[in-house]
Order: C-alpha cells, then sequence, then structure tokens
C-alpha cells in the first residue's frame, strides 16, 4: 500500500494531485483545512499496491469479476473531501456555540443577581453588600438578608448557624485532629497539648508517619513541653497506645494529611472508634481555601463522625467571612482559631460574640474597619 500526503489551496486541486500521482483507485483517508497557510487543503491518499507494482487496469477487473447486482455507485472522491471539511466546521461552529452559551449564562445570572438586589430595601441592599465585602458567600449573604430588616439585624440571624465548642477539653478521652494536607493538624495538636497541660495531664499519639518530617515535628513539640508522645503506625495500634495512657486526662491524636477524595484513607481512621474509648472528632480547614474546596473536603470528611471545626490560619485570611462559611456549611461548633505558628500560644477559643466581632467588624490585623450598633 502506498501513502502520501497532498496539499493545495483547495479540495478540488488537491483531488487532483491524488488522481494524477495514485490513480482513480486511490482512498482519502483524511481531509482537514489549516487557516493562514499558503496551502491550507490537507488530503492524506492511500493507494492499495506498492511502488513498482503494475495496477491491474480498471477494464480488466471489471470483466474478470462476476456481474451479481448493480451495485450503488460510491461517493465520488470530491464529496469525500467536502463532507470532512463540513465536519471540520460543525465542530468549531459547536465550540465557539458553547462557549457563547456559556458567556450568556453568566451574563443572565449577573442581570438575574442584580436584578435581586435592586428588588430588595434599600436597608436589605446595603446589607447584602456589607456580607459580600466581609467575605460571607452571597448565598448565605442573601439568605441572611432574608431574616433582616438592616445591618444592626445580622449578628443576631448570624446565631442561627454560629456556635461553638463548650466544656473543657478533657470532657472526651480521645480529641482526634483530622483535615487535609496542610491545614496545620500537628501544630494545632501542640498548641492544644500546651495549652491544656497546665490543668490537664495530657499525651500526644501521633498517626502521622506519611508526611516527610511530620514525626519529628511533633516530637520536637512533645520533648519541649514534656508531653509524652505515642507513635502508632496505623490506627488498629491506637487502641494499645490508649491503654498505656490510661491514666491522662485527654490524649490527642494528630493523623495524616490526604487528598479529600481518598476515601480509602478516611476508612483506616475508622479502627480508631472502635477502641471503646470515647472521641470527639475536629476537622480542621483553612480560613485562606477557597469555598469550593472546602465544600470538596466537608463532602469527604463528613463520613466520619465530625463532632467540631477548628479553623487555622487566621492571620493569613484576607476577610473573616470564611469563619461564617465554613460553620454555615458543616453545621458544627467552632473549637479554636489558630493565628499564627507560635507553639505555645496563637491560638483561641472564642465564644460566639467574639466569633461574630471578627467576621463582622475586624481585619485580618485585628482592626477594626466598621461597627454594628
Amino acid at each position: 500500500m502506498k501513502m502520501k500526503t497532498f496539499q493545495a489551496k483547495t479540495f478540488h486541486e488537491a483531488l487532483a494531485q491524488v488522481k494524477k500521482e495514485l490513480g482513480d483507485d486511490a482512498v482519502i483517508l483524511s481531509s482537514t483545512e489549516k487557516k493562514g497557510q499558503l496551502n491550507p487543503v490537507v488530503v492524506e491518499a492511500a493507494v492499495d499496491y506498492e511502488v513498482g507494482d503494475v495496477p491491474v487496469p480498471r477494464q480488466m477487473e471489471t470483466a474478470a469479476r462476476p456481474v451479481l447486482a448493480k451495485a450503488a455507485a460510491p461517493p465520488a472522491d470530491d464529496e469525500i473531501l467536502q463532507g470532512g471539511a463540513e465536519v471540520i466546521q460543525l465542530r468549531r461552529a459547536l465550540t465557539e456555540m458553547c462557549a457563547e452559551v456559556g458567556t450568556i449564562r453568566g451574563y443572565l445570572e449577573t442581570v438575574k443577581a442584580d436584578a435581586e438586589e435592586v428588588s430588595l430595601s434599600p436597608e436589605k441592599r446595603d446589607a447584602l453588600r456589607f456580607l459580600k465585602e466581609r467575605g460571607v458567600r452571597e448565598e448565605y449573604a442573601r439568605e441572611l438578608c432574608g431574616r433582616v430588616n438592616g445591618l444592626t439585624d445580622i449578628p443576631r440571624a448570624m446565631l442561627d448557624k454560629v456556635n461553638v465548642r463548650k466544656g473543657g477539653w478533657d470532657a472526651c478521652k480521645v480529641v482526634m485532629m483530622i483535615g487535609p494536607t496542610g491545614v496545620g493538624k500537628t501544630t494545632t495538636i501542640a498548641k492544644l497539648a500546651a495549652a491544656t497541660r497546665a490543668g490537664l495531664r495530657t499525651a500526644i499519639i501521633s498517626l502521622d508517619n506519611y508526611r516527610i518530617g511530620a514525626l519529628e515535628q511533633i516530637r520536637i513539640y512533645s520533648k519541649i513541653m514534656g508531653v509524652p508522645l505515642e507513635i502508632a503506625t496505623d490506627a488498629r495500634r491506637v487502641k494499645s497506645c490508649l491503654e498505656r495512657h490510661a491514666d491522662k486526662d485527654v490524649i490527642f491524636i494528630d493523623t495524616t494529611g490526604r487528598n479529600p477524595l481518598n476515601a480509602a484513607f478516611l476508612d483506616e481512621l475508622l479502627p480508631v472508634y472502635e477502641t471503646g474509648v470515647p472521641v470527639e472528632t475536629h476537622l480542621l480547614v483553612s480560613a485562606t481555601c477557597d469555598y469550593a474546596f472546602l465544600e470538596q473536603a466537608w463532602k469527604a470528611y463528613s463520613r466520619l463522625p465530625v463532632d467540631c471545626i477548628g479553623i487555622t490560619k487566621a492571620d493569613e485570611a484576607v476577610q473573616y467571612g470564611a469563619f461564617y462559611n465554613a460553620a454555615a456549611l458543616c453545621g458544627k461548633p467552632v473549637s479554636c482559631i489558630t493565628t499564627g505558628q507560635t507553639v505555645p500560644g496563637d491560638i483561641m477559643f472564642p465564644n460566639c460574640k467574639k466569633l461574630l466581632q471578627m467576621v463582622l467588624t475586624e481585619n485580618p490585623a485585628g482592626m477594626e474597619i466598621a461597627a454594628l450598633a
């Protein structure tokens, strides 16, 4: 079989080249049109004989073949070329149409949002704009505006979704921190152990043997604070670690950070809940992550019995509205907020009033920028 690529200005010129060089028995394999070239039409053709072979003349081939029935005439080569060009043009048109539909959809959504905002009373409109400026997600901001008459009603309306952890840290024997990679679980564990060691007997169990340097980090923290550390190679070994520290008031468990979509990893933590010891699970989320990732993380980690959420990296946040977004999405009380890397320190245990004050009247530098009388 001989194959060759031909280039020409038009399909008819390309077809003429094919017939001239390969004969009438040539088969068109593909045809494309490349805009901006001197010879934009590219045709790939083949004929079923090698160079040097003598093809059977069409007249002899026809005479030797028995006539069974008159078959429909195959499409002409120029029709095949034209059909290929039409397919290419159709694909291009569909791509452009999809892009235009996406643009129109975005425009309509913007128009709809603007129309809804215009329909609000001036007081509600001010409240909506204020909440969005504070970083509250639009769907939550609009829901809040449906329940307020103005700015001063916002704190009360937010209390429906904002709650904080109550009780001491010895209320549950085991406190386990879970969350995505890099959210700050190990540092938060160290902060908590440092904050509670003055009045409670504490210990740390680390399951984080996946991340490079993680064990060394928690080992240094525990040595400085004088808090005993256990290394468990997997969750099934947690029970024996707990038994060795049965005299402790609270035991913090540090876990490996993984991709939230890794369901197998989450299943590996299930033996912790089978030890017979009460476990309080805290999902740590970063104040700097976008809402799409937060949503993905919650969807994955909510397969475990999450009791609270902790918010990390508050010092790196642009707006504190992310606190409300996390609380509203997860529907769990906030246990702690970390505000830096210092251990011990840089951790706070807010009440509802302080949490709302941060969301509504403070920026990440701690400066008050507005007041809700």
